[in-house]
């Protein structure tokens, strides 16, 4: 598993557990379809579906495993910035004051919406 697609999966699995379901019932169907054509006595089809259910049920599940670390993540981020958002800016203001002058000039700036440099 590369680096781009630990960041690609949220949203592959997110995908999938919207389209699986459409893409299920399009599969199901033109199997049946086919099975009805060349019927000789044996619905082969339920196979299809259940595999088909499967994948489904698999892909709803990582859909919801994946909307439930983000509702947790959010979540957490909101605590923390409850907790120590204001303080904690405050606090970072002035150490950048103290110690760097150019990156509380630049922050000002950016806070402020001026771009820096001449114009």
């Amino acid at each position: 598993m590369g680096l781009t697609s630990a960041f690609t999966r949220p949203v592959r699995d997110l995908t999938e557990a919207v389209t699986m379901p459409f893409k299920a019932l399009f599969v199901v169907g033109v199997c049946g379809a086919i099975n009805a054509m060349t019927f000789h006595g044996v619905w082969w089809v339920k196979w299809v579906a259940l595999g088909m259910g499967i994948a489904t049920v698999v892909a709803l599940a990582r859909g919801a495993r994946t909307l439930l670390l983000l509702a947790l993540v959010a979540w957490v981020g909101v605590k923390i910035h409850q907790r120590y958002g204001t303080a904690a800016r405050q606090a970072f203001d002035a150490w950048a004051g103290r110690h760097q002058p150019g990156v509380h000039e630049v922050l000002q700036a950016w806070r402020d919406g001026a771009a820096p440099g001449p114009r």
